[in-house]
């Protein structure tokens, strides 16, 4: 019978409202045509009261104005299906949007930015000028060269080992110097006061980690983030000085830290005991009570 009951109409329109679960504010039924497409931070309309929603349908309508002379000059994809920052340089707008469906943003409303790479400044602007920090990650992945080929040869050793193909081999598995970059946007904004974004950073291969491979996708990764942060303060802070270079970025989080590399005379170590193993000079059990002995197992 409840399904059958005639409806308020909209609190809005004052006209029909269908659907099964229809939009409320406060308890108050609103068409889909008056509801629209909302963009608020999560929960805001949750809050809102009827009048808050009328004003901010109000304010729609105004960043509709911005939507339509809306000219793109340059998208940077911050992750191929995460966000879409989209810039209109000549009317300084910003769109995170790539149907310009979402808030158009205006330049002068932006009053800071941050990119991270996890906890670790990479790029700060404002008012004040574009900061950019030295990244600690080139070193950091360089750092695990000697862990990586000591896998590779415990990979080798274990291949030449295993007497079937149904064991399964060993994985590469030591966290990445970082996990992603992190953009927070601040606003001085009736709607928004910060926004923010993620997009994962490189990662090894299991099975086969390559450092060259490791640096290659995080310079890619890099050009686009310095892409977005001067497309940034071209929209927010046209004509800002470029800041002293700050300190070298690194990780506030422990857990950011790459296990301590393993040291090269272990590898160099195996390396000349498996050619004396090959040389028939020792045993294979003096091979594999001396390979236990290096890498502790």
């Amino acid at each position: 019978m409840g399904l059958l009951t005639k409806k308020d109409p909209c609190a809005i329109c004052g006209g029909k409202v269908s659907g099964l679960f229809p939009y409320k504010i406060e308890g108050h039924l609103i068409c889909n045509e008056c509801h629209g497409q909302v963009d608020l931070p999560d929960e805001m309309e949750n809050r809102m009261t009827l009048e808050d929603f009328k004003a901010y349908r109000q304010f729609r309508e105004e960043n509709k104005l911005l939507r339509d002379r809306f000219q793109i000059s340059q998208q940077v994809d911050f992750g191929w299906l995460d966000t879409k920052f989209l810039f209109d340089f000549p009317h300084r707008l910003l769109c995170m949007d790539k149907n310009l469906n979402r808030t158009i943003f205006e330049g002068k409303q932006i009053t800071s930015f941050v990119i991270r790479e996890d906890d670790a400044p990479l790029f700060e602007g404002s008012a004040a000028g574009l900061r950019r920090y030295t990244s600690t990650v080139p070193d950091r992945a360089m750092a695990m060269t000697a862990q990586i080929e000591l896998y590779h040869l415990r990979l080798q050793m274990e291949r030449a080992r295993r007497e079937d193909n149904k064991q399964p081999e060993i994985r590469f598995d030591i966290p990445e110097p970082f996990n992603a970059f992190n953009v927070e946007i601040r606003f001085a904004h009736p709607y928004w006061s910060f926004f923010t974004a993620d997009m994962s950073g490189p990662t090894f291969d299991n099975t086969y980690p390559d450092v060259n491979d490791y640096l290659r996708e995080y310079q890619e990764s890099a050009t686009i983030i310095e892409q977005l942060a001067e497309a940034l303060m071209k929209v927010a802070f046209p004509g800002a000085v470029e800041q002293a270079e700050g300190s070298p970025a690194t990780a506030a989080r422990a857990g950011t830290e790459p296990a301590p590399s393993a040291p090269v005379d272990t590898v160099t170590e195996l390396q000349r005991y498996k050619a004396l193993l090959e040389q028939g000079i020792i045993t294979e059990e003096e091979f594999t009570a001396k390979k236990r002995q290096l890498l502790g197992i």
